[in-house]
């Protein structure tokens, strides 16, 4: 087997050749420390880069999903409030249809009974056409214009109301694959099984009319109609709570990705000061041995 002649010239590459090495992992380490970061470029470290790439696209989507979410949360509280306030009216309208109907009213405290009713509806309206964020939240998809229009008679009372809303549904991504509707149509929360306005037009015009017949079927319309209108509170509730829910495991996925991401780029900060003390320590070992094997020139010899 041959051997291999070690010259001069050899141990001067190899000598800086291993200086520069030293060097450059000081400087990495020095990198690391300020930037807080183990990996700095995909080349650090090529499966941690994709880790990375990977948990930062989930964490995107989730951030982007908690938006959502939070976009509409507004509605959905405005309208479970609004639907609450309107049952809350159908009680005290019905507290009052209880007086008008007992039969031993004259035809001024009708009348007085009437006109209360008469502002119970007028509110009802007002509930129906509530918005939030410049919608309107029970027209269905048509949120630019009012859910209900109000035809008056000659006397300027509410006569009928007409629903101008839809039926379609407004969906919002919640998650991966998954969509949840966030609104109520008018016309299924008020008119669908019992007309909630119709009901209490009636109610004013029977009382004006003192037709106790009529209050008394009214009662049994005023009873379908909050438990119509309390179905769609459970509902909206439902969805409320779901969205809580889901924003709730969001974060706290995302608080999962924070870590996953962390130990795949992140620096140990004491584990990189002691590989930085330590590489600097052969860095100055290498040069104390180089400048001992290294001669400077030929006059060395000549000693």
């Amino acid at each position: 087997m041959g051997t291999m002649r070690v010259t001069q010239q050899l141990l001067s590459q190899r000598s800086l050749h291993n200086i520069q090495q030293s060097q450059r992992r000081i400087s990495d380490l020095q990198h690391q420390l300020g930037t807080g970061r183990r990996v700095n470029a995909p080349s650090d470290d090529p499966v941690a880069v994709q880790r990375a790439l990977n948990t930062r696209t989930s964490m995107g989507k989730n951030d982007q999903y908690m938006k959502n979410m939070s976009i509409v949360s507004s509605q959905i509280v405005e309208t479970g409030t609004t639907i609450q306030t309107m049952v809350d009216n159908l009680r005290r309208a019905k507290d009052v249809t209880l007086q008008g109907a007992t039969g031993s009213n004259t035809t001024l405290q009708r009348q007085a009974i009437a006109e209360e009713i008469n502002q119970i509806l007028e509110e009802a309206v007002v509930m129906g056409n509530r918005q939030t964020n410049g919608r309107y939240i029970f027209g269905g998809t048509r949120t630019q214009t009012p859910a209900f229009e109000a035809v008056r008679d000659a006397d300027g009372r509410i006569a009928d109301i007409v629903y101008q809303g839809d039926n379609e549904s407004i969906e919002v991504a919640i998650s991966d694959g998954v969509k949840v509707s966030v609104n109520e149509a008018g016309n299924r929360v008020f008119q669908s099984n019992e007309d909630v306005f119709q009901t209490l037009i009636d109610i004013r015009d029977n009382l004006l009319n003192g037709d106790q017949d009529g209050l008394s079927q009214n009662l049994g319309q005023l009873d379908r109609a909050e438990e119509q209108l309390l179905t769609a509170l459970s509902r909206v509730a439902s969805v409320e709570n779901r969205l809580d829910r889901v924003t709730q495991d969001t974060m706290d996925f995302n608080f999962q990705f924070e870590r996953v991401l962390s130990d795949a780029v992140d620096a140990d900060f004491a584990e990189t000061m002691v590989n930085l003390n330590s590489e600097s320590n052969a860095f100055q070992a290498a040069l104390a041995a180089s400048a001992r094997v290294l001669q400077p020139s030929l006059l060395d010899y000549l000693r």
